[in-house]
């Protein structure tokens, strides 16, 4: 099979990178807001953000649920699983250090070793780590995903991703939101699909919409993502506004079907513009997705120095605007840093 970089898909990883540096911007900001009106703000602008995870695995499932690439047990325990193994560990490891040394300034090596065992099996650490631990459960499946993706026909794939939708986003939302106070928070819904949350459904929906099996014109897509877009700060403001706990508590779940349908709606809208060629904007694009993971693993590092080490009021500075530009600065310091390490042996095997 051709290896040839698909565009739509270095375009999608490069602005999703740049969107979780934005989500993860917002939400440091947030602890240095004047009052509470920002703060509200902030919290609305930060649901904009929400598609870049969903659109990562929906890009993850567009080329590893590929009928056409070989994805044997060897390889996917060899490269995928070792990768994100290797990294959680290491990272895991660096990061409490990185926080004994410059936020406890009290370094032990034996108290970072325990943490960082037992961090391994609890996610003490940094919280966009959970990023990591999802993706190994994902490819642990990836074998009896790749076999349903390649078994099932258009209609039975479609089916099945609807099915998901609204058994794991819709059904769950609408319980939460107009149901679950009459019942009691100790009630459940029993009418439920027994599979790991809404991801899988990102993995199919992904790979459905690359191979045309589910079909989103772009006259669809683009009032979709549009209408998304201008729901969901509304629908943050009046959470935080009404004090809607319902709403708050699933707003910022990625299963929250205002924002599956967003992403959804991104991905096939970026893969309309697939043809059109952007020159050096592509070159540029290319890189960043080589270096994406890197981003996600290493942004954090610059934000915890701006706001938990220097504390950095971004609001005595500029207010949102400087909130924007340190994520743009993050976003792409953060590149060329990775950029560079993947030049060093066995370093760029993990990031």
């Amino acid at each position: 099979m051709s290896k040839e970089r698909i565009k739509y898909l270095s375009r999608l990883k490069s602005f999703a990178c740049l969107a979780v540096v934005i989500l993860h911007t917002l939400g440091m900001a947030m602890g240095f807001s004047p009052d509470k009106d920002t703060a509200r703000l902030i919290f609305s602008i930060r649901t904009l953000t929400l598609w870049a995870v969903p659109c990562f695995i929906m890009a993850t499932g567009a080329l590893l649920l590929d009928e056409n690439r070989e994805l044997g047990l060897k390889k996917l325990f060899s490269k995928l699983i070792l990768r994100m193994v290797l990294a959680l560990v290491i990272f895991t490891f660096l990061f409490k250090c990185f926080d004994a040394l410059l936020i406890d300034k009290s370094f032990e090596l034996g108290e970072v070793l325990d943490f960082t065992g037992k961090s391994l099996l609890y996610n003490y650490s940094w919280e966009h780590m959970w990023y990591l631990y999802l993706m190994i459960a994902l490819y642990l499946m990836m074998p009896a995903y790749k076999a349903a993706a390649k078994a099932m026909s258009s209609s039975t794939l479609n089916y099945i991703i609807a099915v998901m939708f609204v058994m794991l986003s819709l059904l769950p939302a609408v319980y939460t939101l107009f149901l679950a106070e009459e019942n009691g928070q100790s009630a459940e819904l029993r009418i439920v699909i027994y599979i790991s949350k809404v991801f899988p459904l990102f993995l199919f929906a992904g790979f459905a919409i690359a191979k045309d099996k589910l079909k989103i014109p772009l006259i669809v897509s683009g009032p979709v993502a549009l209408a998304c877009a201008i729901v969901m700060p509304i629908l943050a403001d009046h959470c935080v506004k009404e004090r809607d706990m319902a709403l708050y508590s699933i707003i910022n779940e990625y299963h929250f079907p205002i924002t599956v349908l967003g992403a959804a709606a991104l991905f096939a809208l970026f893969k309309a513009f697939d043809r059109i060629d952007l020159g050096a904007a592509d070159k540029f694009f290319a890189q960043v997705e080589k270096c994406s993971f890197g981003i996600y693993l290493l942004h954090m590092v610059l934000l915890k120095l701006v706001f938990a080490v220097w504390g950095f009021d971004p609001f005595d500075h500029g207010g949102l605007i400087m909130v924007f530009l340190i994520s743009l600065a993050v976003f792409l310091v953060t590149f060329i840093v990775v950029r560079l390490l993947r030049f060093i042996p066995l370093v760029n095997k993990v990031i």
